[in-house]
């Protein structure tokens, strides 16, 4: 992974978690850190990982509190016997961690079912964790969700260690010029985490999905059937949902989230029609793969609709004959309707906030922005 001044132009938006060089952030930066780092050291913060809030009839989001190495939230449902959980994030002990607080807060029931909702770091890069849980554990995928992991997990894995050194000489630098008690603790805290995420992952061994399908897997269960299914690509090639008609709650993985969507391997043309046929499921809820739990459909339309039209604005710019560096200039976060429309801009901007650690030069929402035009201009033709 190269670290230059053009941090977005890396391939997996994740490592934005690593920023770009950390003394350039800005002062507004600075007091959307502390307040993230206040929220997660404030007293009586319990060290779980995760926010476990109840979404339905025993179906339970897991949200992902902020880490420097991002982890994403995970799905529960809880079925008669047993439970499945989706998706794993950035490391086993992360998914370690939650599989004891599902025991330990929502249920004794072992996991018995592991879907990973696409092929990102962030999401499988725990699944060993339940393969060596005790009890049997299938892990769930599409075919292509399946091939990806084989072809990319270890050069993804690779290029996430790599950005850690630089990483952790960014946040020395801060550390050393740092005053606050608060601020010493905070930068303390980064560097462990980045020194831990080095060591558990040098003796990383990658778990492949022991189930696969092409377009839908069914699990029948007498608390409620659960349909994983692929809808189109999206985020990734092997996108899947888990829908439980029953509790009427949608899992989407990165398909809908709560953030700007990272488009790196994404399908930016195909994606709103993707959304479109998720959203005909019959939900009340979405928990999405990173972001708050949504009981609606108002912020799933509105990210569709700024895919769309973000996409629009790319080709358009691009048939004419423009650079990238121009459409990163013009196409600005004003300029954007659909980021204008009904506060998606500022919700999308609180989220990031809320439940990531940034650490970049500008702020997180234009970062992702940027991210995005240039990810659209690359996969305009992906189909």
């Amino acid at each position: 992974m190269h670290h230059h001044a053009h941090a977005h132009s890396r391939r997996d938006f994740f490592s934005k978690a690593f920023g770009g060089a950390l003394a350039g952030a800005s002062i507004i930066e600075e007091a959307f850190l502390r307040a993230t780092w206040a929220r997660a050291q404030a007293p009586g913060a319990s060290p779980n990982l995760f926010t476990i809030e109840k979404v339905a009839d025993g179906v339970y989001a897991a949200l992902a509190r902020p880490q420097v190495l991002t982890n994403c939230n995970a799905a529960i449902f809880v079925n008669s016997q047993d439970v499945l959980v989706v998706d794993a994030h950035s490391k086993p002990s992360a998914a370690a961690a939650l599989i004891a607080q599902i025991k330990k807060d929502v249920t004794t029931k072992p996991v018995r079912y592991l879907v990973n909702s696409h092929f990102h770091w962030d999401h499988t890069q725990g699944d060993a964790a339940y393969k060596t849980s005790g009890a049997k554990v299938d892990i769930i995928a599409s075919d292509a969700t399946k091939q990806l992991m084989t072809q990319l997990s270890r050069n993804r894995l690779k290029e996430s260690l790599d950005g850690v050194p630089k990483q952790i000489d960014d946040v020395q630098a801060r550390l050393a010029k740092a005053t606050s008690s608060a601020d010493k603790e905070r930068y303390t805290e980064l560097i462990r985490q980045l020194k831990a995420y080095q060591t558990e992952m040098k003796s990383y061994t990658l778990e492949l999905p022991t189930i696969t399908f092409a377009k839908s897997h069914v699990i029948k269960d007498t608390a409620g059937d659960l349909h994983i299914e692929f809808h189109g690509r999206a985020h990734t090639a092997g996108d899947v949902a888990v829908f439980s008609p029953q509790k009427r709650v949608v899992a989407s993985g990165d398909v809908i989230i709560g953030f700007l969507p990272n488009i790196a391997d994404g399908y930016p043309k195909p994606w709103p029609a993707t959304i479109d046929s998720v959203g005909q499921l019959a939900f009340d809820h979405i928990i999405p793969g990173h972001g708050p739990v949504h009981h609606d459909r108002a912020r799933m339309t509105q990210m569709r609709n700024y895919i769309e039209e973000l996409t629009g604005r790319v080709e358009e710019g691009k048939k004419a004959g423009k650079p990238l560096a121009e459409l990163q200039r013009t196409l600005t976060m004003a300029s954007i309707k659909t980021l204008q429309a009904n506060g998606y801009r500022s919700y999308v901007a609180d989220n990031l906030n809320k439940f990531t650690v940034y650490l970049g030069q500008k702020t997180a929402v234009e970062d992702r922005l940027s991210a995005n035009i240039e990810a659209i201009y690359k996969n305009l033709d992906r189909a």
